[in-house]
């Protein structure tokens, strides 16, 4: 109700806009909530957590074309996001954009990147359907270094293997 009653005395108050949409998020609100980030992002392109927050819902829908606009949107106003490089990266592996996936998760392994492993993974496909096979295995084994227990630590000692033989 505060971020509402900020809202209704300043109709363009992105930050009350993210803020309302959090809330709504919160409350398992989703339809409003994207309705709030999308007017945040509306009022201010610059916004890169409300684009963040707008990228989230659109990743839980699949709805990647839009997900990598919204990080890549994000990227130009905070470019050293490792969650948001992590998220371009996943998004352009999905629509085979394989250099662009590649190009954003390597950059997260310049930067703390705990929690996002998944960055060697997205970074070990994208390279491997360009045909660095090698660089590939770097990062199927960096992830296996960050994550030995993960998630995705089979897939990756099989890629490692298949790319050894």
């Amino acid at each position: 109700k505060y971020f509402q009653a900020a809202i209704d005395l300043y109709p363009d108050y992105d930050l009350a806009y993210n803020g309302l949409g959090v809330a709504c998020s919160q409350m398992n609100d989703t339809p409003s909530a994207r309705q709030a980030f999308v007017k945040a992002t509306q009022l201010n392109d610059k916004f890169a957590g409300a684009q963040r927050n707008l990228a989230r819902i659109l990743l839980s829908e699949h709805n990647y074309e839009q997900v990598a606009l919204l990080l890549n949107q994000s990227l130009s106003v905070e470019p050293t996001n490792a969650w948001t490089l992590t998220n371009a990266a996943y998004a352009e592996l999905q629509l085979h954009k394989f250099k662009e996936a590649a190009e954003h998760a390597l950059q997260v392994h310049k930067l703390p990147h705990e929690g996002l492993a998944n960055a060697h993974v997205i970074a070990g496909y994208a390279l491997e359907a360009l045909g660095k096979q090698q660089e590939a295995a770097a990062e199927w084994k960096l992830y296996l270094k960050e994550d030995p227990r993960g998630p995705n630590a089979k897939r990756a000692k099989e890629a490692v293997a298949r790319l050894r033989g």
